[in-house]
């Protein structure tokens, strides 16, 4: 199969996935989708084995008669090899292209009626069933779990829910997987094109299951160094197992895949994941657990070790784990704030003396101090298995834009006097609101590892006593002087800045064009800011008094909006916290909740202690202004705020930009003076009286289509305000850019 025929293959699974797109959030339809295609392969993965076994008797698998007796002694003779050689068993009904031709009309007689979800929902069950009791029971364990079949949100009734999912199963039968061509892993690399792209659209929560292919690259090419096969692979935090996948990728074979990973539903994907890619049952082992808190794989220890865990988590710091040989050696647990330690600890500890692991973390765990200088210390001094940092740009990870940094670590180091230092921060390019490592920025990487050559402004071999002399702190910059002077602009990387934000304006109105014509309303030709701001404050007015509405995809109008008590959609939270390592949040009427070191902000004799304030998460609504302003801020960030202030979560699925607009809209703003009346001026908001407010809700995917409008709108604010001369918008206007964009 050639690159186009790949890109191809690619582009069909994402345009049928768009199927379900509008219906329910990204990481919901990746579930379905993923779920369907890896019943697709299992189901042509069958067929093909079994049609090996019966090319003998020269017959087709799916031409057998299941209920006669010649039948079912040749699919139990066959379910007995495949339970052996695939560890699964799947009987010609139940072969996806079956259930595909009877959900679209065209099965033979016997099936009867199109309606197939009952069927779909059997079949998939049955293929977990017939492990059970074989070596691959655990592998295929709930694997279909989080497909449901009677969820709402793939349509009111059984017969709507029917029709979209006959529809998809139609569309994904059309595709030709090419399983025979068993040299190429074409359908396995689509699949992780697919997760990648799932990945690009749901924020924050990709980094539960997702690392981006080129850091995954870095990772995979700098444990295999030297190497042509592993023994072993490790993963504490496997995520949707890419990272061992890539791994694979850069050797000739890997004995065994070893991973862990909290989330349910992410530790499902890792199996199919593994299976799609052609990895046998026996190869790997994938558990489900809490890894710090409930090791998994202890004993065991590993030739090459990766991880992406979560930046800077929480974990319990039980003074238990003082006496768990993980931790015990070290004399300090990691702060129970920041499990970033905890993580390097617990993969050290399964680090074999001839492996080599390497670890993503966030820029912090290289310099914080406390415990965790106390633990680097003790890696570096102690035991000298620190081999490489590397630092990478901000803005690489999906949901977060921190700069973040790979440290290597050998316990059998080939140059024990000194750790390489390399700053790769400034080699990628931006691609939409992403950055990323093109080609040449990782092979730079890897040549400077494997040769731990030094570069002015970009590597450096650093001797354990400067390190020493530094308290142990890593901060790259300490070690390597990447200032570059003004006379390195680049006239056509500026030109090329200017082209695409021009690009992204030209998008923007675009979007906003097609917007507006679904709505009949008219388009804002003229860049005027102060035009361009009554216009907003107008399509407002005329979408929360629903004067103007929104039409579904058969051009509908959605239902009608439902009232609901404030308490009935948002609880109030009182998370106290003692990390004065978060920032501390300022709350504006014009960008909601962000770090007061963006903008001007004097800091109070009160603010020296931090101790009692609330932990705001980015996404939360903070009740924060006075009675008759409105009264509640949307926080762009995560930090910690006043204990004065109320944080409000949402209890029930909702979308957040649309509340953030109607909470500043005069409708609520008008019903909320309703309730205050008579409330003495200066009186704060309490969650009581937000909670007696009934409020006008739209369904969900109203919600959206109002939270794309509103999005597009600031988008052409923004874009306007960047582009004025007078310095104090131009900076108001590059603040509100920066944070439309977080």
């Amino acid at each position: 199969m050639s690159e186009d025929q790949k890109k191809l293959l690619e582009q069909q699974l994402w345009n049928i996935a768009n199927t379900l797109r509008g219906k329910m959030d990204a990481d919901e339809f990746r579930d379905y989708i993923l779920g369907f295609i890896f019943y697709k392969y299992l189901a042509e993965r069958m067929e093909l084995y079994a049609n090996t076994i019966l090319k003998q008797d020269k017959i087709k698998y799916r031409e057998i008669k299941e209920k006669s007796k010649e039948g079912k002694e040749y699919i139990e003779a066959i379910k007995e090899e495949a339970l052996e050689k695939l560890g699964y068993f799947l009987k010609p009904s139940e072969l996806f292209s079956e259930i595909a031709k009877r959900g679209n009309g065209s099965g033979d007689k016997e099936s009867g009626s199109k309606f197939i979800l009952e069927d779909l929902q059997k079949i998939l069950n049955n293929i977990q069933l017939s492990t059970m009791g074989t070596a691959s029971e655990e592998d295929f364990d709930h694997l279909f779990e989080d497909i449901d079949l009677n969820s709402t949100k793939l349509g009111k009734s059984p017969d709507a829910r029917n029709e979209v999912i006959a529809k998809v199963l139609a569309h994904l039968d059309k595709i030709d997987f090419k399983l025979e061509q068993t040299e190429l892993d074409v359908l396995g690399d689509a699949y992780e094109y697919l997760i990648g792209q799932f990945a690009s659209g749901a924020g924050k929560k990709a980094g539960e299951f997702y690392t981006p292919q080129e850091v995954s690259k870095v990772l995979a090419k700098i444990v295999t160094t030297g190497k042509t096969k592993l023994k072993s692979v490790y993963d504490p935090t496997c995520g949707s197992g890419s990272l061992l996948l890539r791994v694979a990728k850069e050797v000739k074979d890997v004995g065994t895949f070893y991973g862990q990973e909290l989330n349910r539903t992410t530790y499902n994907l890792a199996r199919m994941n593994m299976i799609m890619h052609g990895v046998h049952y026996r190869k790997f082992d994938i558990k489900q657990e809490d890894t710090l808190e409930h090791p998994q794989h202890l004993g065991k220890q590993f030739e090459a070790i990766v991880a992406n865990p979560p930046f800077s988590a929480k974990w319990s710091a039980n003074a238990l784990f003082s006496t768990d040989d993980r931790f015990s050696q070290y004399g300090r647990l990691a702060p129970s704030s920041k499990a970033d330690f905890a993580f390097v600890q617990h993969m050290i500890h399964h680090l074999s003396e001839n492996g080599t692991m390497a670890i993503v973390l966030p820029h912090g765990a290289l310099f914080r101090s406390g415990a965790e200088q106390h633990i680097r210390k003790y890696i570096i001094e102690n035991k000298n298995y620190l081999d490489a940092v590397i630092g990478l740009p901000a803005n690489i990870f999906y949901g977060t834009n921190i700069p973040t940094c790979i440290l290597v670590f050998k316990k059998c180091r080939e140059e024990p006097g000194d750790v390489l230092f390399i700053d790769a921060s400034k080699g990628f390019e931006k691609i939409k609101t992403q950055n990323a490592l093109r080609d040449i920025d990782i092979n730079k990487i890897i040549h400077t590892y494997k040769n731990r050559s030094d570069e002015e402004n970009y590597s450096r071999k650093v001797k354990l006593a400067e390190i020493a002399n530094n308290d142990y702190n890593l901060n790259i910059p300490r070690y390597i002087d990447n200032y570059e002077s003004d006379d390195s602009l680049d006239i056509n990387l500026v030109c090329d800045i200017m082209i695409r934000a021009r690009d992204s304006f030209n998008n923007n109105e675009q979007a906003l064009k097609s917007i507006c014509n679904a709505l009949k309303i008219p388009f804002p030709p003229f860049n005027n800011l102060s035009l361009l701001r009554a216009y907003k404050k107008s399509v407002s007015q005329n979408i929360f008094s629903q004067k103007v509405r929104f039409l579904d995809i058969e051009n509908k109008p959605y239902p009608d909006w439902e009232w609901k008590f404030g308490n009935e959609i948002f609880e109030s939270l009182s998370n106290k916290s003692h990390n004065s390592e978060l920032p501390i949040l300022a709350i504006t009427q014009e960008y909601g909740a962000v770090p007061r070191d963006l903008i001007d902000y004097q800091i109070s004799v009160s603010d020296k202690s931090v101790e009692g304030y609330k932990v705001v998460e980015k996404g939360d609504f903070i009740i924060s202004l006075r009675s008759f302003q409105g009264g509640i801020e949307y926080s762009n960030y995560t930090g910690i705020c006043s204990p004065a202030y109320i944080i409000l979560r949402p209890i029930v699925p909702v979308d957040k930009i649309f509340f953030k607009h109607f909470f500043k809209s005069s409708f609520y703003i008008r019903e909320l003076g309703k309730k205050l009346e008579g409330i003495r001026d200066g009186k704060m908001i309490s969650f009581k009286y937000f909670s007696e407010i009934k409020l006008p809700i739209p369904c969900m995917e109203e919600q959206q289509q109002i939270a794309k409008l509103f999005t597009a709108i600031d988008n052409k604010i923004s874009s306007i305000s960047i582009q004025i001369d007078n310095i104090n918008e131009w900076e108001s206007g590059l603040l509100g850019n920066f944070i439309t964009k977080q």
